[in-house]
């Protein structure tokens, strides 16, 4: 029993570790993280447009989250949607003019640090990590 708490031990002060890294961390935006990470995930569909629901499942939240920001980010004119020409209950999004503009001024900065991280463990150990991650993040809240 000793031996596993001192191995929980060690695993949550590597978890700190890695929050004290500041690898989360990003610059103060004038959007939030959920919101860039919304843009970023239209930017990253096809150029004719994502589904929400594309988006949501993407992202591994409810459709729901997704529209309430989607919403606020077409009000601020950021995203623009388009129904489809074959089913009226389908829509898409697509970034704006100034949504693209803002997604293109911070791109090369925004997942900088993620991407340090990536280069260094090398595609192997990323694809390890992703997987044990994965994993973990099917628990849920402990």
């Amino acid at each position: 029993m000793k031996k596993e708490l001192m191995r929980a031990q060690d695993l949550e002060r590597l978890l700190f570790n890695l929050r004290k890294m500041g690898i989360y961390k990003h610059k103060k935006y004038s959007l939030s993280n959920a919101d860039i990470t919304l843009l970023f995930s239209v930017w990253f569909g096809p150029e004719n447009g994502i589904k929400p629901s594309s988006i949501a499942e993407r992202l591994d939240v409810t459709l729901p989250a997704i529209t309430h920001k989607m919403n606020t980010l077409v009000e601020q004119g950021y995203l623009t949607r388009r129904d489809s020409k074959t089913d009226q209950r389908v829509s898409y999004v697509l970034l704006t003019e100034k949504g693209l503009s803002y997604v293109e001024s911070i791109k090369d900065d925004y997942y900088q640090r993620m991407l340090k991280l990536v280069k260094h463990l090398g595609e192997r150990d990323t694809a390890v990590l992703f997987r044990i991650l994965t994993k973990i993040s099917k628990l849920g809240k402990l």
